[in-house]
C-alpha cells in the first residue's frame, strides 16, 4: 500500500480552481494520485475521491458518522482500487469513446426527444457503465423520478456495443407492471431514438421470459376445447373462440395477454409438461423456448423467480431456464431477498404425504409383486407423518396457539423424521425397480416421492436451517425451512461468478449505507474492490412539494389500546378534512385497519372511503377513479404503485413498519449478544427502508405535491433523528393546521371543487 501523504493546502486549492471542491468540502488525505474529500452535509458525511492526475470525480459512500480508523483503511483501499484500475478488454482510448457517447446521449441526444437532462441520471448511467467495464456489482440506489430504467438500459446497450463478446443482457424485475413498461415503452423508446441518430443500426431486440404457468399448453387446449364443445352452453360462446384460435395455432402463447379467467389458465398452461406428449414436435411453447435460448436477443426480460430458479437448476447440474448471460440487471432489488426466501426455502405441508400416498395406490396395480409391503409402507408413513404434527402442534399449544412458531427438532420430532426418510426411500427403489417396460408411467411418481424425501432430509439437516410450523388452515399445517447462511450460498451461486451486475432500486440503503443489504445478500462477502456503490437523490424539491406532520403527545401504538385508537380516528378525521380527502391511509395490521374503518364510516361521508383488504385490488381503481377518495390500505399498497397527481395528496403512516417478528428475526437475534446491536444493525435499518418505499409512493411526478403525516410517537421521539435522516429533506410541523395551509397554497380551486366518482 502506498504511504498516506499529509493533507496539503495547495491541493484543496486546486482541486478548487478546477470548479470540483465545494466551499463546504475538505481534503481528508491523499494517497497515490487520489484524494478524498469530506462534505458534512448537516445529516450525513458523503466521500468523493479526485484523481489529482486527471481530476475525475468518483463518488465513494456517505455515512452518518465521520471515518474511524476502519473506515479510512477501507476508503484508502477503495481509492487505489479506482486510482489503479484493472486490465480492460480493450484500449482505455476505446471505453473513454464509450463513456463519452453514452454522456452524449443523455446531454444532447435526449433533450431533442423531450426528454429533460437530469445531471443525477447522467451521473448514475456512468457509474453503471463503470461497473459493467469493471466486471463489478454496483449497488445503484436511484430514488424517484431520478430516470434509472433509462439510465441502466442506455448503459447496458453501449456495454454491449464496446463488448463484442458479451452474452445477453437479463433485466430482472419483481412485477409484471414494469415488465410491460420496459417492453412496451422503454425498450422500444431507446431503439427509434438510437436508430435515428445513428447509435445502432438495427432495432433492439428483447424476449420475456415467465415461468410454465404463463404460457399455452398446445395438448391441454386440445383438451379442454373438446369439453366445452361437448358442453355446448351459449354463455361458452367468447371462450370457445378463444380456444379455437388457440387450437388453430393462431395468436399468442403468453396467458397474460389472454382475456381468461385465472381458472380457464389453469386448465390450459404448461405446468407438468410431458416428454411423452404427443404434441410435442410441434409444440408451441417448446419452439419458444428453443428460440429464446438460442437467438441473439439484446435483452432478455425476466422476474426474480426465474433467475434464481435457473441458478439453482444449474447448481444442481441441470439445464439453464435462461441463457447464459454477460450482464445480470436486477430491478427493484429490494425484492430480492423475499423471492430468495422463497426459492431456497423448503416447505412440508401436513397433506402432502397423505396426497403422495393416495397417488401410489393410484399407480400400483393389483398385479403389483410388491403390493403388501407397498401399502404397509404407505400406511406407516401416513402414521409417522400424523406423529410428527401432532407433537409439532402440542408443543405450539403450550405456546399459546401461535400462528408461527419455531420448531426445534432436536426436542422434538427427529425419530418420525428418520422413520420417513427410510419410508420414501425404500418406496422410491420399489417402484423404480417395478415393471421396468413402463418405467415413463412411474417416472413421475418416483422423482414425488424423491422430493418428499429430499425435503424430510432437509429437515433431518436442522442444525443448518431455521425451521418453524406455519397454521394454514384448521386442520392443516406446514413446516417451513431456511438456510442459516442463506446470505453465504447467494454469494456462492451468484455474485461470486466474475459476471458484472447492476442492483436498483429506490430503497436500497439507509442515508446512503448499503450495510443492511450487503449483510442480507451476501454482497458483503465480496472484496471491496468488487463492489460499486451509487445513491442518487431524487431531483424533486421536497422543500417546496411536500410537508411532514409529526403530531405531539400521541398515545404509545398498541392496537388493543382504546386510548391509541381513539387518538389515531382523530388524527385520521381531522387530517381528511384538511386535505380534503386525496389520502392513503397505510397500516401495519389487517386488524387495525378494519377497526378504524368502521369507526372512521361513522365520520367519513363527504368522500369515498375505501378499504383494501385481502385480495380487493379493486378498491385500487376505484380510489384512482374517485377523484377524491380516501383509501385504508396495508403494506401492499405501500410500494409498486404510481398514484401521480392531485388524487393522492395525503399519506398517512399509522405506525412506523417495524418488521414483525418471525422465525428468521428470532435466530438473527441470537447471533448480536446486545439487543441494542440487534435493533441498530437488523431491526431499525428493516424499518427506515420500508419507511422510506411508503413515503415514496408521495411524489410521483415534478408537479404533484403531498402532505406525509406518521401518527406514532416514537417517530416524533425515539427515532425522529433517524427517520429524519433516512428521508428527503421535508419541512416537518407539529400544527395540524399547516396542513390545511400547504393544501390551499399548493393546490388549484379545481382540486377543492372536486367531485367524488366512485360511491361507498
Amino acid at each position: 500500500m502506498e504511504p498516506i501523504r499529509v493533507r496539503i493546502a495547495d491541493i484543496k486549492n486546486q482541486i478548487y480552481e478546477a470548479g470540483i471542491c465545494r466551499s463546504d468540502e475538505n481534503v481528508i488525505l491523499t494517497v497515490g494520485n487520489g484524494a478524498l474529500l469530506e462534505r458534512n452535509t448537516g445529516k450525513s458525511y458523503s466521500y468523493r475521491m479526485v484523481d489529482l492526475t486527471t481530476l475525475e470525480v468518483k463518488p465513494l459512500f456517505v455515512r452518518q458518522k465521520p471515518l474511524a480508523e476502519t473506515g479510512y483503511r477501507q476508503a484508502i483501499e477503495k481509492m487505489l482500487t479506482l486510482i489503479s484500475g484493472q486490465e480492460d478488454d480493450q484500449p482505455s482510448s476505446e471505453w473513454e469513446r464509450a463513456f463519452n457517447l453514452l454522456t452524449y446521449i443523455f446531454t444532447d441526444i435526449l433533450p431533442r426527444h423531450g426528454m429533460s437532462f437530469r445531471e443525477n441520471q447522467v451521473s448514475l448511467a456512468l457509474a453503471m457503465l463503470t461497473a459493467m467495464k469493471d466486471r463489478k456489482i454496483a449497488l445503484c440506489e436511484a430514488e424517484v423520478g431520478t430516470g434509472k430504467t433509462h439510465a441502466y438500459i442506455l448503459a447496458a446497450m453501449i456495454y454491449k456495443l464496446f463488448n463484442r463478446s458479451v452474452s445477453p443482457i437479463i433485466i430482472s424485475t419483481s412485477t409484471i407492471a414494469l415488465q410491460k413498461a420496459i417492453t412496451e415503452e422503454y425498450i422500444p423508446q431507446i431503439s427509434n431514438i438510437l436508430l435515428e441518430h445513428h447509435v445502432i443500426d438495427q432495432p433492439l431486440t428483447f424476449e420475456v421470459r415467465k415461468g410454465k404457468s404463463h404460457y399455452v399448453c398446445d395438448s391441454k387446449v386440445k383438451t379442454y376445447r373438446s369439453s366445452i364443445t361437448y358442453n355446448n352452453r351459449a354463455e361458452d360462446e367468447e371462450l370457445l373462440a378463444i380456444l379455437n384460435d388457440l387450437y388453430m395455432g393462431a395468436g399468442t402463447i403468453d396467458l397474460d395477454k389472454l382475456p381468461l379467467t385465472n381458472y380457464v389458465k389453469n386448465r390450459i398452461c404448461v405446468e407438468n409438461c410431458r416428454r411423452n406428449c404427443e404434441m410435442v414436435e410441434n409444440c408451441r411453447y417448446r419452439n419458444f423456448i428453443h428460440r429464446a435460448q438460442t437467438a441473439g436477443y439484446d435483452f432478455q426480460i425476466a422476474n426474480h423467480n426465474l433467475v434464481l430458479a435457473d441458478v439453482l437448476r444449474r447448481k444442481d447440474g441441470g439445464k439453464g431456464l435462461i441463457p447464459e448471460y454477460g450482464l445480470l440487471i436486477l430491478d427493484e432489488a429490494h425484492k430480492i431477498m423475499e423471492t430468495a426466501k422463497q426459492m431456497y426455502g423448503m416447505s412440508l405441508e401436513s397433506m402432502e404425504l397423505e396426497r403422495l400416498a393416495a397417488m401410489i395406490y393410484k399407480a400400483m396395480g393389483e398385479h403389483n409383486p410388491n403390493k403388501k409391503e407397498i401399502i404397509r409402507l404407505c400406511e406407516t408413513m401416513l402414521r409417522q407423518n400424523s406423529l410428527l404434527f401432532e407433537k409439532i402442534r402440542g408443543l405450539g399449544a403450550r405456546s399459546h396457539d401461535k400462528d408461527c412458531m419455531t420448531v426445534d427438532f432436536a426436542l422434538v420430532g427427529i425419530y418420525e423424521l428418520k422413520a420417513l426418510t427410510t419410508i420414501l426411500g425404500r418406496l422410491s427403489v420399489l417402484f423404480f425397480r417395478f415393471d421396468k417396460d413402463r418405467s415413463i408411467f412411474f417416472e413421475k411418481l418416483v422423482r414425488q416421492i424423491e422430493q418428499k424425501q429430499a425435503k424430510i432430509t432437509i429437515l433431518l439437516e436442522y442444525s443448518q436451517s431455521v425451521c418453524w410450523l406455519e397454521v394454514v388452515s384448521v386442520s392443516a399445517y406446514r413446516i417451513c425451512s431456511l438456510p442459516k447462511q442463506l446470505d453465504f450460498l447467494l454469494y456462492e451461486d451468484i455474485w461470486k461468478r466474475d459476471v458484472p451486475c447492476v442492483l436498483t432500486s429506490g430503497t436500497l440503503s439507509v442515508s446512503g449505507d448499503f450495510s443492511r443489504f450487503k449483510k442480507q445478500t451476501g454482497i458483503g462477502f465480496l472484496r471491496l474492490r468488487r463492489i460499486l456503490e451509487v445513491s442518487k437523490a431524487s431531483p424533486f424539491c421536497y422543500q417546496d412539494c411536500a410537508l411532514l406532520y409529526l403530531p405531539k403527545n400521541m398515545p404509545f401504538p398498541g392496537v388493543k389500546d382504546e386510548i391509541y385508537l381513539n387518538a389515531v380516528v382523530a388524527q385520521l378525521i381531522e387530517l381528511i378534512r384538511q386535505t380534503n380527502g386525496h389520502t392513503l391511509v397505510l397500516f401495519t395490521s389487517y386488524r387495525m385497519m378494519e377497526i378504524v374503518y368502521q369507526r372512521l364510516q361513522e365520520y367519513i361521508v363527504e368522500y369515498p372511503l375505501l378499504l383494501m383488504g385481502r385480495g380487493k385490488l379493486n378498491a385500487l381503481e376505484d380510489f384512482r377513479k374517485s377523484g377524491n377518495g380516501v383509501l385504508l390500505a396495508s403494506d401492499s399498497a405501500g410500494e409498486g404503485i404510481d398514484l401521480p397527481g392531485d388524487i393522492l395528496s395525503s399519506l398517512i403512516v399509522v405506525r412506523l413498519p417495524f418488521p414483525t417478528p418471525d422465525p428468521v428475526l428470532d435466530y438473527e437475534r441470537t447471533l448480536y449478544e446486545h439487543f441494542q446491536d440487534y435493533l441498530a444493525d437488523i431491526i431499525l435499518p428493516t424499518m427506515l427502508i420500508k419507511l422510506r418505499q411508503w413515503i415514496g409512493r408521495g411524489i410521483r411526478r415534478e408537479t404533484d405535491t403531498c402532505v406525509f403525516s406518521i401518527l406514532d410517537s416514537r417517530a416524533e421521539k425515539r427515532y425522529r433523528e433517524d427517520i429524519l435522516a433516512a428521508l428527503p429533506d421535508i419541512p416537518v410541523t407539529d400544527c395540524i393546521g399547516d396542513v390545511g395551509r400547504f393544501i390551499r397554497e399548493k393546490k388549484s380551486e379545481t382540486y377543492f371543487k372536486q367531485k367524488s366518482h366512485v360511491s361507498e
